[in-house]
């Protein structure tokens, strides 16, 4: 299914707040989100990045932008903030998530300023309170393995495609439970159409990439989904 024809069937933002008013200097948009089956608003180019490491995040099973304002106080003044997002992990973990400028954060000391809202979230059912800066959101070559797999969760796919993957995903599987991207383009015998074929699966969790920290180039390992423990420590995977 296209972006576009994904999004006509996705619901309207749920923020508590106005986002998009086309009348702001910030760059502001909405994005279709898979895990939310709805529209998401964004008001920064940073948090639009944000929203594509989350998207591709296995371990993050919902989110809200703009959730409810928080009050707070660093022992001097009080605050309300609406902060610009909130998590929710597969573990059942809920967190506040801040996204600035790294120049912003140093200019006004907003690590250690947000420290005070960290413990108030806290006594408000939250687990933590993060803050985000362009330099982690940026670190290669995570931003580009997310857009690559938001890519593929968007792309069609015909049924003979998956299937000549799966075939040999399941011979591949009997000697082993992971191989490179190489690898696996070479079983499939697809072709040019190998390594979206190969995104496609990650975008939708039956592989997974070992290690996160390198881009899903040729010699990214992938673990099929599903395999049990062996001696390397590798958990099952439902």
């Amino acid at each position: 299914m296209s972006v576009a024809n994904r999004a006509l069937k996705m619901g309207r933002s749920e923020s508590t707040r106005k986002v998009v008013t086309y009348r702001s200097a910030h760059f502001t948009g909405y994005v279709p989100s898979v895990k939310n089956n709805r529209m998401i608003q964004y008001e920064s180019i940073l948090e639009r990045d944000y929203i594509k490491l989350i998207e591709a995040d296995r371990d993050v099973v919902g989110y809200n932008e703009q959730p409810k304002a928080l009050t707070w106080s660093d022992g001097i003044d009080f605050y309300t903030t609406t902060f610009d997002f909130s998590v929710t992990t597969s573990a059942s973990k809920k967190y506040l998530v801040e996204i600035k400028p790294l120049a912003k954060v140093i200019k006004y000391q907003l690590d250690v300023l947000y420290g005070y809202a960290r413990a108030a979230a806290k006594t408000k059912g939250y687990d933590d309170l993060e803050l985000w800066t362009d330099r982690e959101l940026k670190a290669a070559p995570r931003l580009l393995n997310a857009e690559l797999v938001s890519s593929g969760a968007t792309t069609f796919e015909s049924a003979e495609t998956q299937r000549a993957l799966l075939t040999a995903i399941s011979a591949i599987r009997r000697i082993s439970d992971r191989a490179t991207v190489r690898e696996l383009r070479a079983a499939s015998n697809l072709g040019a159409a190998a390594y979206w074929a190969v995104i496609r699966m990650v975008a939708r969790g039956q592989l997974i990439p070992v290690d996160r920290t390198v881009p899903l180039d040729d010699r990214a390992v992938l673990m099929i989904a599903g395999s049990n423990r062996d001696d390397s420590g590798w958990q099952e995977v439902a």
